[in-house]
């Protein structure tokens, strides 16, 4: 069931419940009323009708005459007048407010010929004003509670109009088209509930252009990696195959000639060490294997080396507290630094990186600051800083970023190092 009709169905039960009580409360004291009134006309009239009967010609105006709350009656001794009948108002709703239980009011006046004049109170005329007066209250009663449903109705309508919008709005959103938006409001609140999911539509949206965004460099990065290892593969460890290939065709034709087999031997083995050494290389560059036997803290102090000879930019590594870290976050965090102090050799022109592991407390905190020229208003995040979130988030660490044009960038990394993270302490 609708709220609106439930909300009607409760406002009329009200209405009903009250306009019950009231007619209630008003049949009541027009019982007390109308028996006051009775009396006080009956006191009134007894004199008067005594008086009048003495003489013929008064006592046949008395009877002739309309008595407004008396009925009055010529009959012989020893009978009694006959019953009042009411016939301006419902019979039920007569007997509801003066009940057949309720004594009549009368008087009996004995008339010089013997007969008995009586004068019996009729309710009547009170009973049609309490009629009327209830059917006021009636259509006063039903006429408010008309009004009031339909304001109730109209109202709930206008505030229900914005929910309705925003149902058919997330549907929208459901169905993948977050460029739904809901407009503005006179009601507060329901323009507060649009401002809130128009945010939430914009950031749903920039999230989808970023993925979209996100998904493409993936897919270059890819190709480019690929495009790497092929080049690797042909250029460097494919051509020294193709020399030791030819060597090795010389040396079997030139057998019977130890002297070109001396010379030409060495320079096998040269091209073998330079192959293992390309192949040293590739593999350092898809996975960091001297973590395995160096451990983090030495791993991070060759990686900076190679960096720092790589790049031109002078980087210290201050290390006060290093846990024990398992296998993925140990490579995580590996991966993390790496990508950091790549970022900085590609977009910062800094001369100088100071990264600093200290444990605080629960955490370990990580921090890598460059004197660059920092990250411009509005840049949006590559690759490479979403690969660092994404790492981040995996290890169930904060990292935050703070930058300040032309002056530098820092990264800080908060990681959680309790027992399920840290085997022990070196």
């Amino acid at each position: 069931m609708r709220a609106v009709v439930r909300l009607n169905i409760l406002v009329a039960g009200a209405f009903m419940l009250a306009l019950l009580l009231s007619l209630f409360g008003l049949m009541r004291q027009a019982e007390v009323d109308i028996q006051r009134e009775l009396e006080a006309g009956m006191a009134v009239a007894d004199p008067l009708v005594r008086h009048m009967s003495r003489t013929s010609d008064d006592l046949k105006t008395l009877l002739t005459t309309d008595w407004r709350h008396l009925k009055l009656f010529r009959l012989p001794a020893g009978v009694s007048p006959p019953a009042l009948s009411i016939e301006q108002v419902p019979e039920w709703f007569a007997h509801w407010v003066w009940p057949d239980t309720i004594p009549r009011i009368e008087r009996r006046i004995a008339l010089p010929d013997g007969q008995m004049l009586v004068l019996i109170a009729d309710p009547e005329d009170e009973l049609e004003e309490v009629w009327e007066s209830a059917l006021q209250v009636l259509m006063l009663f039903c006429a408010g509670a008309l009004l009031s449903i339909g304001a109730i109705t109209w109202g709930v309508a206008q505030g229900m109009r914005p929910f309705g919008q925003v149902l058919a709005a997330l549907d929208q959103v459901q169905k993948g088209c977050f460029t739904a938006r809901l407009q503005s409001y006179s009601v507060p609140e329901a323009n507060r509930l649009a401002s809130h999911f128009n945010r939430m539509a914009q950031a749903l949206e920039r999230e989808q252009a970023d993925n979209r965004h996100l998904t493409r460099e993936l897919m270059a990065l890819q190709e480019k990696e690929r495009a790497y290892l092929a080049r690797e593969l042909h250029d460097d460890l494919g051509q020294y195959l193709t020399g030791i290939r030819a060597q090795a065709y010389l040396i079997g034709e030139v057998a019977d000639q130890p002297e070109l087999v001396a010379k030409t031997a060495p320079r096998i083995v040269n091209d073998c060490e330079a192959m293992q050494q390309g192949f040293r290389r590739l593999i350092r560059s898809l996975h960091p294997v001297i973590l395995e036997p160096l451990g983090l803290e030495e791993s991070l102090r060759s990686l900076i080396e190679q960096w720092q000879h790589s790049s031109g930019i002078e980087c210290c590594l201050n290390i006060q507290a290093l846990p024990l870290l398992d296998d993925e976050t140990s490579t995580h965090l590996y991966r993390l630094l790496q990508e950091g102090l790549n970022n900085v050799a590609r977009h910062s022109q800094a001369t100088r990186v100071d990264i600093r592991i200290d444990r605080q407390g629960d955490a370990l905190q990580v921090s890598l600051a460059d004197d660059g020229q920092g990250m411009s208003t509005g840049a949006r995040p590559g690759v490479g800083m979403r690969s660092m979130h994404e790492r981040a988030r995996y290890m169930e660490a904060k990292l935050t970023l703070s930058s300040i044009a032309g002056i530098g960038m820092k990264l800080l990394l908060e990681l959680p190092v309790g027992p399920e993270t840290m085997r022990s302490e070196s």
